[in-house]
């Protein structure tokens, strides 16, 4: 009290409530909003993967597993194209993180990546001579940005 006059606060738990639920609604939103970025990009990158392989065969070794023969005319393509898909392992692999980690201080972090069962040797020397992944992100990106803005304008507005 100053001078006399008291000041009587009130909503002051009410408006914690509401900042707690509007916390809540954001991170909701934003753990959408990445999945749904996550399975943009991944969609995007494995489009780059499709199309007719460069080769119609491959033997069986450790590296690379069993034989596959798809039986094209001709057996083998020397120019143009990308990597195609032989076995579709390398587009499988394509993947995003399934459980975002929270973020100390706020947010989530994912990602997309190759995995599954792909081996690094396989997956950089293809990106190498073919590039795949980093056009398949670019191709993506610009939509991502209206993702993550529909995403946080729903959970603001509410």
């Amino acid at each position: 009290m100053a001078n006399g006059i008291g000041v009587r606060v009130t909503g002051v738990r009410e408006a914690q409530a509401g900042l707690r639920v509007m916390n809540r609604e954001i991170d909701v939103a934003t753990l959408k909003a990445l999945k749904a970025t996550q399975a943009l990009a991944k969609k995007s990158v494995r489009s780059g993967l499709r199309g007719r392989p460069r080769w119609d065969h491959r033997g069986a070794s450790t590296r690379t597993g069993a034989t596959v023969s798809l039986n094209l005319s001709p057996h083998h393509v020397t120019k143009g194209g990308g990597p195609g898909r032989l076995t579709g392992s390398l587009s499988k692999g394509v993947g995003g993180v399934r459980r975002p980690k929270p973020i100390p201080g706020g947010g989530f972090a994912g990602g997309v990546g190759v995995g599954k069962g792909v081996r690094n040797l396989y997956k950089k020397r293809l990106e190498a001579q073919y590039p795949y992944f980093r056009p398949g992100i670019r191709k993506a990106e610009p939509k991502m940005a209206a993702v993550w803005q529909a995403a946080w304008l729903k959970a603001t507005r509410t």
